[in-house]
């Protein structure tokens, strides 16, 4: 094959792998092909870092995804504009034991060993594997992981004190200034205990996650199972944010993750507001658009951020006795 039909041909493979309806065994026949040359090896790579750079200009979208009504009475489900999420959502066949994502950014990363790691905005890992185990410590951030099956090297994911272990499996760690940790169990099963060598766990200490489970875990509240709803938890990899019947406060913390540009709640009644949704991952704009309309409210910039707020609370307020 000459240098312009392995070029074709890694481009195909990136386009496969970024598709939303990725067929399986994809991952494991671009490793092989991979795997037969280093010319394969550089192509991929090259077209990786085209494909960052395109991931920095907003191309024109896909349609939308459809809207969905909502289990309540609050903000109607609505979908952002029709923008694609503006992120360079690179993949690489990695051999490298660090990697970072800014905000914004988003990384699909292909082990050694066939484990498959998608990091969403503004994360950091480090991989570490040996002859015994293979271990990766989230230090901030989300990443969800495809382990490969290897019963004689176990699959460890340690984060803020607490380690997750798997031999073959699909979950989603989210360790970030919103959220203290939460694990989510996608397919199969995972333990979580914590890790002090200085302490013997407890039979107590140990969880056990069973498909579909999520653990949550705050220094402020005892642990916590329950069942979200994985298309909800899962939506970052589309691009997208899901919102049920969330306080507005929350709802822009989500949003920031997103983006530079922060968005701001000035009342806290505002911030009680319940919201629910489909946006863009990315778009402030949109985002603040909808939730105007909808309550009522005046968005206010200030620098590079965006002030949410009633207008006739900030009147009132700026009016004197």
């Amino acid at each position: 094959m000459n240098s312009e039909k392995i070029r074709a041909r890694a481009a195909n493979w990136l386009s496969q792998l970024h598709d939303e309806q990725r067929r399986p065994g994809l991952d494991a026949e671009v490793r092989a092909w991979l795997d037969e040359s280093d010319e394969h090896r550089r192509a991929f790579e090259r077209m990786n870092d085209a494909w960052e750079r395109a991931g920095e200009i907003r191309l024109r979208a896909r349609p939308s995804a459809p809207t969905r009504p909502p289990r309540r009475p609050f903000v109607p489900w609505a979908t952002a504009a029709a923008v694609i999420l503006a992120v360079a959502a690179t993949v690489y066949y990695w051999r490298g034991n660090v990697v970072a994502t800014g905000v914004g950014q988003q990384q699909v990363r292909l082990l050694q060993d066939g484990t498959r790691i998608v990091l969403n905005t503004d994360t950091h890992i480090e991989v570490s594997y040996d002859a015994h185990a293979r271990r990766v410590r989230l230090i901030h951030g989300e990443a969800w992981f495809e382990v490969a099956k290897n019963p004689a090297r176990p699959f460890l994911v340690s984060v803020d004190g607490q380690e997750i272990r798997a031999l073959g499996t699909s979950f989603i760690v989210r360790h970030d200034g919103i959220e203290d940790l939460s694990v989510t169990l996608v397919e199969g099963r995972v333990s979580v205990q914590p890790v002090n060598p200085q302490a013997e766990t407890r039979p107590q200490d140990l969880e056990i996650l069973s498909a579909g489970q999520r653990l949550l875990i705050s220094g402020n509240r005892p642990p916590a199972v329950d069942h979200p709803e994985l298309a909800r938890i899962t939506a970052w990899v589309h691009g997208r944010v899901e919102l049920e019947d969330t306080p507005l406060a929350e709802a822009t913390e989500e949003m920031n993750r997103y983006s530079k540009r922060r968005i701001t709640v000035a009342d806290p009644d505002v911030g009680r507001l319940r919201v629910g949704g489909v946006f863009h991952a990315g778009d402030s704009d949109e985002f603040v658009r909808v939730v105007t309309s909808a309550f009522g409210l005046t968005a206010e910039r200030r620098g590079n951020d965006i002030v949410l707020f009633r207008a006739s609370a900030q009147s009132s307020s700026s009016t004197p006795p």
